[in-house]
């Protein structure tokens, strides 16, 4: 009885990873969004670079990162594309000020890139 209890704790914290990873796909485009707003230049271009650059992200998202995109990538690449945007957003978080919050959300993805690794959940996405 042990054994399924244990089978079906870890089948729902894979289900929690996946569900993290989209937050922290959102939180990413957030912080985008933050860091344009907060640059020190005129106030329409605050404006365009806080809906334009996370627009930007989630279009690259979508075309090669995102578990249906239009451009099939191997799942190393996307793993791959995937930290390099997290990094991103790391690094605008921190140029913005806000650095504690920036070491918590390289922590957490760090941590849910991780865990989808070392569980091959890349692997199960589904493909174009």
């Amino acid at each position: 009885m042990r054994f399924f209890i244990a089978i079906l704790m870890l089948a729902v914290l894979k289900m929690l990873n996946l569900a993290i990873a989209f937050l922290l796909e959102l939180c990413m485009l957030a912080a985008i969004s933050y860091w344009g707003y907060h640059i020190k230049t005129a106030h329409w271009l605050k404006l365009t670079a806080a809906i334009g650059l996370p627009l930007l992200a989630a279009i690259i998202w979508g075309v090669f990162l995102a578990p249906k995109s239009v451009l099939a990538l191997d799942a190393g690449a996307k793993m791959g594309g995937k930290a390099i945007l997290f990094a991103v957003a790391v690094l605008l978080l921190y140029h913005a000020g806000r650095t504690t919050l920036a070491t918590w959300f390289a922590i957490a993805a760090a941590v849910n890139i991780l865990l989808i690794l070392y569980w091959k959940q890349h692997l199960s996405m589904p493909h174009n």
